[in-house]
């Protein structure tokens, strides 16, 4: 027998002598049985070089059992060859493959979120294999070629995993809503919401003091808006916040006609918090198409008639009125000249698209234009909100010389003393004896 066919006899009895070669791992009174195999290996070839050089003695007395010498003499040798740990990483995938490392005693921490609360279920801390440890002990095992002895599993302590209360509380953070109106369903009221928050610091300081295999409930802290519901339902219009009345009898019938018609378009725009009123944004342009009717009007300085002369006194009116509220002025312009309908320095001139008259609602509840012209031709604006203060507000006009001056807003208390004054805007005119 050649020494090449030597070492295939060795290596083809190897594989049938060892393929099935396994270690047996017990962990909590389950075995696992570890095909080790893969980790062995044997250099057929140098063995072979061994026996060779031995000249006697057994030769892999499960293998080889021939071998002719170089003398041309054949004897019958024996020779004692064992397998060694060629492939160590081997361990990893015989490890995986058992599936022990799929084992855990613990029983893991759970949790529900409710409309009212946390609920956590403290699980029961345990044991898992202790992987590295193991595979130590299998290579030490395998390299003694001690494939009787039963491994016990080395373990190492599994820790519950707490809840992520900080993320928990921040997921379940909503700010309080005040109740509002729907503009785009008949300005209906729309239901506030409560606010709702977790005290993270509370709930893991809770869940750690916590014995295991307990339940334990976190309440959620609910925050009413400031307008809930029932306010805004109990108090929506209820104030009339400033109100003033222009005449516009006299005029021409188609002056009094753009007076009413403009007025008509203005009455019962609702204003929520935080939005903005436009004159020009509601009335637009002042066409034939929408009725309006020529009548005098200022342009570049002089009085000449005009589509839609007359809105400035819907304009002015609504700014006298808006005067006896605290609702932020935004833009304002005054007329060129004096008008004849209300006082100097509390007129606000418009012409599409500018300039223009708006207003924003600083106010916490929404405001209503409400404007009546009646049969004496007297146009009547009011502003309807909830009063937030005990202030009454009056306008003052303070002149500067005959043509300018300056329009405040005075704060008064329940006593009549003014307690705060505010600029609101400054006009400059030219003279002029008629009005528009």
């Amino acid at each position: 027998m050649s020494k090449k066919e030597a070492a295939q006899t060795v290596e083809q009895k190897f594989e049938e002598d060892y393929k099935d070669t396994a270690v047996t791992v017990e962990l909590d009174g389950q075995q696992y049985t570890m095909n080790v195999f893969p980790m062995l290996g044997m250099d057929a070839s140098a063995e072979i070089e061994k026996a060779y050089e031995k000249g006697h003695g057994n030769l892999l007395v499960r293998g080889l059992e021939w071998v002719e010498m170089k003398r041309g003499k054949a004897e019958k040798l024996s020779y004692d060859v064992q397998p060694t740990v060629a492939h160590p990483d081997e361990v990893e995938g015989i490890v995986q493959a058992s599936g022990i490392q799929d084992y855990n005693s613990m029983q893991d921490t759970t949790y529900e979120v409710t409309d009212t609360g946390l609920i956590v279920h403290k699980g029961i801390s345990g044991t898992r294999p202790d992987v590295d440890a193991l595979k130590q002990q299998i290579q030490t095992n395998v390299t003694a070629m001690n494939f009787q002895d039963v491994i016990s599993c080395p373990t190492a302590e599994n820790q519950l995993t707490e809840p992520d209360f900080a993320g928990i509380a921040s997921q379940i953070y909503t700010e309080p809503v005040n109740a509002t109106l729907d503009p785009d369903n008949g300005y209906s009221v729309v239901a506030s919401k409560n606010g709702t928050s977790m005290d993270a610091d509370s709930a893991k300081a809770e869940y750690e003091s916590a014995e295991e295999n307990t339940d334990i409930t976190i309440p959620f802290t609910f925050t009413e808006p400031e307008i809930t519901t029932e306010k805004m339902n109990a108090n929506l219009f209820k104030d009339t916040l400033g109100s003033y009345s222009s005449s516009a009898a006299g005029g021409t019938s188609g002056r009094i006609h753009n007076v009413g018609l403009t007025a008509s378009i203005c009455n019962g725009q609702i204003v929520l918090p935080g939005e903005t009123f436009s004159f020009n944004g509601v009335v637009g342009d002042t066409t034939a198409e929408k009725g309006y009717q020529e009548a005098a009007g200022y342009q570049d300085g002089k009085v000449v008639q005009v589509l839609g002369g007359g809105e400035c006194q819907v304009s002015s009116t609504l700014f006298s009125a808006i005067l006896y509220t605290d609702l932020d002025v935004l833009e304002r312009a005054n007329h060129s000249m004096p008008v004849h309908y209300v006082p100097s320095g509390m007129d606000a001139t418009v012409f599409w698209d500018s300039p223009d008259f708006k207003f924003e609602n600083n106010h916490k509840y929404p405001v209503k234009i409400v404007m009546n012209m009646d049969s004496s031709d007297t146009l009547t604006v009011k502003i309807l909100g909830t009063k937030e203060n005990d202030y009454t507000i009056e306008p003052r006009v303070e002149q500067i010389d005959e043509m300018s001056n300056v329009t405040y807003r005075d704060y008064k208390d329940a006593s009549g003393n003014v307690v705060k004054s505010e600029s609101v805007c400054a006009s400059k005119y030219k003279p002029l004896n008629s009005g528009s």
